[in-house]
């Protein structure tokens, strides 16, 4: 195990601009901050309910900690985000993380180091005032660095879906099966690969400006990952689909234009519906049995069924499906953020158009006009659906 003094050559990274440090948790007491840092984020904020939390000291770890990089932004003596890091072959990792991740099949890459390297990305978050500040690239660029450094050729992660915008511009890519984590729901697979500059210059990635300037760089392990995961067309990049792109693939699924297709869209003109669908929208693949939505939980996106079956496993009396395209489906995340009041679960392969709240923020100040109309449809549709009830 390589220890964190390797893994930087300084304890911290002074940003000028914003006075945001980069650092190295090396002691306890910088740990324990960090595991109370986690537990005020997802326990006190996200009211996420976690196996691994310590309710009673407030703290946030598991085993992955015993042996992780921990990295965390700072502003002043106050920690504003956090990202852990391990790295390690394949047999370091626990063998949940190697199934869920597809570990045994990443490791039959030919590579001419002896032992392949993975690094995995998780505990990454960002308290809510610098969420729009350069923290998280401050420590993703120390994370890719790391990466570099320690020959890992592949760094792995996993999200929720309204996050895949956010990580796919990074630079990582849909690669596997969802699947669901206790206490975080149903999360989607990332693998970003370390040597693939070209992919990071094609998304213009914020980390191509220190990915262009590496000397060595083994293609090799690209193009085996491109082989071995030919399939992975099917997962549509949001940060590369074109807005024209979208909207033929959209109509083709509805067999008619979206904005008769979708109840949100009436009022919008082709225009309109382009740019916000382009701007908010996410494709998603999902599984028999991915369990979508959870009862209790907060929505981040506005769900809508594009293709499959979708069942309530919450309402099983009368039994309770989705099974037309355009329905809307889950509680609204995409103008508020509500609690989902079921678990919804596709019982085919279904595909999904999440449209993202955090996209729309952005959306709401640079479109107000569209976003205006999409308000407007939201607030009529659920009218409606309380005269029905």
């Amino acid at each position: 195990m390589i220890n964190n003094e390797t893994k930087t050559n300084t304890n911290s990274i002074v940003n000028p601009e914003d006075s945001i440090k980069i650092c190295v948790a090396k002691t306890t007491e910088e740990k324990r901050e960090i595991y109370l840092f986690r537990y005020q984020i997802y326990v006190e904020e996200m009211s996420k309910h976690l196996a691994e939390a310590d309710y009673d000291n407030k703290l946030l770890y598991d085993e992955l900690d015993e042996w992780a990089i921990l990295l965390y932004a700072k502003v002043g003596t106050k920690i504003i985000a956090t990202y852990r890091i391990n790295i390690g072959t394949m047999v370091e990792f626990p063998q949940g993380v190697i199934e869920f991740l597809a570990l045994n099949r990443l490791n039959n890459c030919v590579t001419e180091h002896d032992s392949l390297k993975f690094a995995y990305a998780t505990k990454v978050m960002v308290t809510p005032a610098y969420r729009s500040s350069p923290a998280l690239y401050l420590l993703m660029t120390k994370c890719y660095e790391i990466c570099c450094y320690e020959q890992a050729q592949f760094l792995l992660g996993a999200c929720n879906i309204h996050l895949l915008p956010l990580y796919e511009k990074l630079g990582f890519r849909r690669y596997y099966k969802n699947f669901l984590y206790p206490g975080y729901g149903l999360l989607v697979p990332l693998v970003m690969l370390i040597d693939d500059v070209e992919h990071l210059h094609k998304l213009r990635s914020p980390l191509f400006r220190i990915a262009r300037k590496r000397q060595a760089v083994n293609t090799s392990v690209v193009e085996w990952f491109d082989t071995v995961f030919a399939n992975n067309s099917s997962f549509i990049n949001s940060q590369m689909i074109t807005e024209e792109e979208l909207w033929s693939l959209l109509c083709k699924r509805f067999r008619c234009l979206p904005t008769e297709g979708i109840t949100l869209l009436h009022d919008l003109s082709q225009t309109e519906a382009k740019k916000f669908l382009h701007s908010c929208g996410i494709l998603v693949q999902c599984n028999p049995d991915d369990i979508i939505t959870f009862q209790g939980y907060v929505s981040y996106t506005y769900n809508i069924l594009l293709s499959g079956r979708l069942k309530s496993l919450t309402f099983l009396s009368p039994a309770k499906e989705y099974v037309t395209p355009g329905q809307h489906f889950g509680a609204n995340g995409l103008t508020e953020q509500n609690t989902h009041t079921e678990d919804i679960a596709a019982i085919s392969s279904t595909e999904i158009l999440a449209l993202s709240g955090i996209a729309f923020q952005k959306f709401y100040h640079s479109h107000p006009d569209i976003a205006h109309k999409i308000v407007k449809n939201i607030i009529s549709t659920k009218k409606k659906l309380a005269r029905v009830k």
